[in-house]
């Protein structure tokens, strides 16, 4: 069975902002069973998944603050099952033609930063992510993984940054991001 091409769009209803998933009438031919009832439950998931994230990102009052900055690394691991969850329950029926585009506008996130989110359940195991570590220095490992995983480093690197992040003895992020090719150098040159 053919992917069903889905949008989600945004639009002002006199003084509110509605979302809504947008369909094309051909695309509802191919749907089996009840059109209507299946849109409605795609809908009704890509907005449960929505609440269920920006609950964990701004907390119950929605405030408008983003107080994502400072939530604990295993919030971003929670949000990146989130999304692997939501994933695996559409990626046979619907594909959403402006993903992207509807997450980074939903949750106010880059194109990076989804990505990031989104992919870290994939690389990291959940007991690898502790709050004593902010998501930044998750993000620039894994950015670093591939390089680290020629010399197989990369867990030893996990290990040695949960490390630091106990002992309350992390550098900078920056100077981390500088110390991770410091690494990958000195383990090509010794190949």
């Amino acid at each position: 069975m053919k992917k069903i091409p889905v949008k989600i769009i945004e639009f002002s209803d006199g003084d509110r902002m509605v979302q809504e998933v947008m369909i094309d009438l051909i695309d509802t031919m191919q749907l089996e069973g009840d059109p209507g009832e299946q849109i409605e439950d795609f809908r009704n998931s890509y907005f449960d998944f929505v609440k269920k994230v920006k609950t964990l990102f701004y907390g119950s009052e929605q405030s408008k603050k983003k107080k994502r900055q400072t939530l604990p690394s295993s919030v971003y691991y929670r949000v990146g099952e989130l999304f692997q969850k939501f994933n695996n329950e559409i990626k046979n029926r619907f594909e959403i033609t402006n993903y992207t585009e509807a997450i980074s506008r939903d949750f106010g996130l880059s194109i990076d930063y989804h990505y990031d989110i989104s992919t870290i359940v994939q690389v990291f195991k959940k007991n690898q992510i502790i709050d004593s570590v902010p998501f930044s220095y998750y993000r620039a490992l894994k950015r670093k993984r591939s390089d680290l995983e020629k010399s197989d480093l990369f867990q030893k690197e996990i290990k040695r940054l949960n490390k630091m992040g106990l002992e309350n003895a992390l550098p900078g992020r920056e100077k981390y991001k500088l110390e991770l090719i410091e690494i990958i150098k000195k383990s090509s040159t010794s190949l």
